[in-house]
């Protein structure tokens, strides 16, 4: 019984390890987002300082949308791979890899989100939009990879959680997509602006399937 216990245990101390690694790259990117906006620098003049104070305000305001919609995404990110860590009672060379694909997909939104909110054009945002889009879509293949037997790294899934997780997934991709597509029909503000979507359907969504599914708060 020994050396079964202890494989047990080196497996549990290995999944503990990627996951740890998963929620320090989260981590790293929220704070990267926030290191990005720059206190503003204004006249030190008591005369000038509120002009200039609120000029510099208004000028950031991009800024301060990108922060908050990156947020919560990588927010959500984040929660729905905590989620699916949570079935993972196994691990094997390419859930690593297809893992460590969707962490490179995180850390690269702090860049795409500067660059997005600092120019209000259509290309730098369609990077911002792609990065958003390729996290989602590497998720779902993460997702699928975990969830089928056939790979044996995890355990019995409620049908309920995952239908969930593929929705939850779909919903950002495709109202992203959206956005892109709206951009040059609507400009750019209303196309930030039409991401908050996302936030709307995902409350009335989240409510929907755990109630349906019986799926409890931890969800």
């Amino acid at each position: 019984m020994a050396p079964d216990h202890t494989e047990q245990e080196r497996q549990k101390f290995q999944l503990d390890r990627i996951a740890l690694f998963s929620d320090a790259v989260f981590a790293i990117a929220i704070t990267l987002l926030v290191i990005e906006i720059k206190v503003p620098s204004v006249s030190s003049d008591r005369a000038l300082f509120d002009h200039e104070f609120n000029h510099a305000l208004r000028e950031m305001i991009p800024e301060f949308i990108g922060f908050f919609i990156s947020f919560i995404v990588i927010g959500n990110y984040w929660r729905a791979h905590h989620t699916i860590f949570g079935y993972v009672t196994d691990y094997n060379r390419k859930l690593i890899t297809i893992n460590t694909w969707f962490l490179l997909t995180i850390v690269c939104m702090p860049f795409t989100t500067a660059m997005m909110s600092k120019y209000i054009f259509l290309k730098p945002y369609v990077f911002y939009c792609i990065n958003v889009i390729g996290s989602g879509l590497i998720q779902l293949w993460l997702w699928h990879y975990i969830i089928n037997p056939k790979n044996q790294v995890s355990g019995y899934i409620p049908p309920g959680m995952i239908q969930y997780k593929k929705y939850s997934s779909w919903v950002v991709i495709i109202c992203f997509v959206l956005s892109l597509a709206l951009h040059p029909v609507i400009g750019p503000a209303f196309a930030r602006l039409f991401l908050a979507s996302i936030f709307i359907i995902n409350i009335f969504t989240d409510r929907y399937f755990i109630k349906k599914y019986k799926l409890g708060k931890k969800y």
